[in-house]
């Protein structure tokens, strides 16, 4: 496969992401207002919980970023080598 390809599915996967991690934080962010209001069902007492997260929280945020930056990576590493020979 052509190094450019590479270079794309590199982008896409630190983008999807990206994206991952901000709709988890919509949510949180979301949620923790809904129960902080009382409209949540088993809201408790309504304490206030920090709506941020940490990416760690979610199982695909830290794989899909590594892997894209290893295949950007890759993909920019064999474009430099194609174009030396």
């Amino acid at each position: 496969m052509k190094a450019r390809f590479y270079q794309i599915i590199g982008i896409i996967f630190v983008i999807f992401s990206g994206l991952l991690h901000t709709l988890e934080r919509c949510a949180n962010f979301v949620a923790s207002g809904l129960s902080s209001q009382g409209l949540a069902v088993f809201s408790g007492n309504g304490g206030l919980s920090s709506p941020w997260i940490d990416p760690k929280d979610n199982v695909f945020v830290i794989p899909f970023l590594v892997i894209g930056i290893v295949a950007f990576l890759y993909g920019l590493v064999r474009n430099f080598i194609n174009r030396g020979h």
